[in-house]
């Protein structure tokens, strides 16, 4: 009988059986126990979960009506004032010392105070002034939270560059009374607003509360809102803008304000965005759920089948300021941002948006099973919550957590079993390998000499088990051994020839620094690269070539040595480039007829005193030029057929104009398409980040840098292809 049935037998006998009928009678029951139980728990938290969500969406969408009616008849109340007042034709009293704010400075300033719940982002962050009062923000950074003062018990009357305190005096006259009714209206919305204001066609913004915080370019007639407000005089919501004051998220309820049928401005209220998430959504907050802001769209951005985001809680999410109207701080994505998803769930959330229904959908999120809370805010407008489903289920894994230590307690038990079959195992181990040392000694015997160097060394035993069958193997391997030998020592010979072909180092030219490497990813390659000599070429200009021969080994040294002495023989004989390309294409054609071979190759003639770059491209990666002075790259693309496909085929000579301090980088496929462990490729985006960091070395130095960045991409792999490079800097 042979060793390893001999083996086997005696381990299962020891070890599997027992150690079998613990796993099925104990392990087993509690991991099935443990499914059931996840499950179960899983299911019934997020059926719990999905029900409160909906109830609290649909509490949402009922104290946005009732809000809504609150807002409109508010809104009409300031109107009708507004209206009322500025279009009496009596002589408007003369108020005394009204509060007047400009982009310069402040008039008849009242005594501001801050309140908790306005806020507003620092824009110019340590050391800013503003409006002439030299406030010292040394730990302020842009960006944070600093109070917004505001006085309660006046109205603020901002007036944009270009407008003057006189063209304003009737209408400031007129608005002024209108205090009261601000008051009144601030008592009515308490926290649900942040400013009453009203604009005129003349520039002139009246804004309660009071405050000196506009922007100083800021001028309400260029918005979008007032435009539109203008060309369709009504009562209309507009999507979420950042708040000129206070930089958070807002969306207006805006009227016009009317004189015999002609537009004469526009009364509006602003209200922060997070006042549904404040008032409804305030259970369903968790640091995981993404809160926004959805729109499906309006005539100018509209995308099918999709949800442009108009809002965000923003980085400040954490400070909250307490019962008030801004609540936190939201910001608007700076570059249109959609949510889409193929599913027939999200087109169910476009049609309820449309429709201004409330709900709870399940949905994946960026791969994550989720929770999609929506309520709307007003026509095609609503708040949306996305919340991850295991923030819902961590009762269910705590069960699942409790199971796994209870399955680790029982593998502790049938540890101290499994010790004891070790030690079993050991001992019978130890007397049958009695009956194997001896020709195990022989072949490590053996194996020594052999590798001392003794090719005659045999294993000079007999049997019949796996040892005589391996005692057999290693008397066969030893001559095949010594043959392999030898064969890698001619393959070195073949490199260290290989290895001279390539130039000593990078000709020296006035006007450029030039750098050059390879390194084969076998004992040879395919990978060349050369400069040489050019008949037609002055004292400053040089010729260089970078080529690429298909496959890898010997054929590829060989085709490659070919190549390089056709281009310098044709080079002495004062060939130009595109007749040097078309021969060298059709001896290479010829050699690689039976082969299948070819060779892709980058020809070039570079002028340092004219700063030019003639050059041919025979299918391989394009020349790349950086400029450093405008971080830009440029290709050298151009067509051209690699070498050995079709020897008739005619080649086009490029030229191409370099500046001063301009890079170029003339490399193989096997640098960008190097692989990490992980199968990520190297790429031309990570190669060119190289090249840019690194622009100020020296040609040689750029050079083996890029190889050293390739091999650390690699992390220890093998070169899958060779990598070459050519760096020359124009001085």
């Amino acid at each position: 009988m042979k060793i390893r049935w001999k083996m086997l037998i005696i381990l299962l006998t020891f070890s599997l059986t027992p150690l079998f009928v613990l796993k099925t009678h104990g392990l087993n029951s509690l991991k099935d126990l443990g499914a059931d139980l996840q499950t179960q728990t899983r299911v019934t938290l997020l059926e719990r979960a999905t029900q409160t969500l909906a109830d609290q969406a649909e509490g949402a969408a009922v104290m946005v009506d009732l809000e809504e009616r609150l807002y409109r008849t508010t809104l009409k109340s300031i109107q009708g004032e507004a209206e009322l007042r500025l279009t009496d034709n009596d002589t408007a009293p003369v108020v005394k010392e009204p509060y007047i704010t400009t982009p310069n400075r402040s008039f008849n300033q009242p005594e501001l105070i801050h309140k908790p719940e306005y806020k507003k982002r620092a824009m110019m962050g340590k050391g800013m002034s503003q409006m002439g009062q030299h406030t010292t923000m040394a730990a302020v950074q842009r960006g944070d939270l600093i109070d917004l003062p505001i006085t309660l018990n006046h109205i603020s009357f901002w007036l944009p560059e270009g407008v003057s305190r006189k063209e304003t005096d009737t209408e400031i006259n007129r608005i002024a009374p209108l205090l009261d009714d601000f008051i009144s209206c601030a008592a009515a919305l308490q926290s649900l607003v942040l400013w009453q204001e009203i604009v005129l066609e003349d520039g002139l913004v009246a804004t309660y509360p009071g405050h000196n915080s506009f922007p100083r370019k800021y001028d309400p007639r260029k918005h979008i809102w007032y435009k539109n407000i203008k060309n369709d005089p009504a009562m209309d919501w507009t999507l979420p803008t950042p708040d000129p004051a206070t930089r958070t998220l807002c969306y207006r309820y805006s009227a016009p304000i009317m004189e015999n049928n002609k537009f004469i401005g526009a009364t509006s209220i602003v209200i922060p965005v997070n006042t549904i998430i404040e008032g409804s959504f305030t259970g369903t907050e968790t640091k995981a759920a993404e809160i926004m802001m959805v729109s499906t769209g309006s005539d100018e951005i509209y995308r099918e089948n999709s949800l442009l985001v108009v809002g965000k809680i923003g980085d400040n999410a954490e400070i909250k300021v307490p019962h008030g109207p801004m609540g936190r701080f939201w910001l608007r994505p700076p570059e249109p941002e959609w949510l889409t998803e193929d599913t027939p769930e999200f087109k169910t959330l476009i049609r309820d948006i449309n429709e201004e229904n409330s709900g709870v959908l399940h949905m994946n999120y960026k791969g994550i099973p989720s929770l999609w809370t929506y309520s709307p805010v007003n026509t095609h407008l609503a708040i949306l919550i996305i919340t991850p489903v295991h923030e819902f289920t961590a009762e269910a894994d705590e069960a699942e957590q409790y199971v796994r230590e209870s399955i680790a307690n029982q593998y502790e038990g049938t540890s101290l079993i499994a010790l004891a079959v070790i030690i079993s195992i050991a001992i019978v181990a130890y007397f049958v390998s009695q009956s194997l040392s001896t020709p195990i000694r022989r072949l490590s015997e053996a194996m020594i000499k052999v590798g001392e160097g003794d090719w005659d060394a045999r294993a000079d035993f007999h049997s019949k088990d796996e040892l005589g069958d391996l005692a057999q193997n290693f008397n066969y391997m030893v001559p095949q051994l010594r043959e392999h030998s030898k064969i890698r020592q001619a393959l070195s010979l073949a490199d260290e020839a290989q290895q001279s072909l390539f130039p000593k180092a990078p000709p020296e030219v006035d006007g450029v620094d030039i750098g050059a490497r390879c390194t084969f990813s076998e004992q040879t390659g395919g990978d060349y690269y050369d400069f040489v000599g050019c008949a037609t070429c002055g004292p400053h200009t040089f010729a260089t070539v970078i080529g690429d021969v298909s496959g890898h080994g010997v054929s590829a040294a060989l085709l490659m040595t070919s190549a390089r002495a056709y281009m310098r023989a044709l080079s002495g004989r004062g060939k130009t480039l595109v007749e040097a390309a078309t021969e060298v294409n059709r001896l290479i054609t010829k050699d690689c007829a039976q082969t299948g071979h070819f060779m892709t190759m980058f020809m070039a003639v570079c002028n340092a005193q004219e700063r030019t770059v003639n050059w041919i491209r025979a299918g391989h990666d394009p020349g790349m030029i950086y400029t450093p002075e405008t971080d830009t790259f440029d290709q050298l693309l151009g067509d051209g057929l690699a070498l050995g496909v079709d020897e008739n085929y005619p080649y086009r000579e490029y030229l191409t104009q370099m500046n001063q301090g301009q890079i170029l980088v003339l490399y193989t496929d096997g640098i960008w398409e190097a692989h990490s462990p992980a199968g990520n490729q190297f790429g031309k985006d990570k190669m060119q980040q190289v090249i840019r960091d690194n622009c100020h070395k020296s040609s040689q130095e750029l050079a083996d840098i890029l190889l050293i960045e390739v091999a650390a991409h690699r992390k220890g792999l093998p070169l899958e292809d060779d990598c070459t490079i050519i760096v020359v800097k124009f001085l």
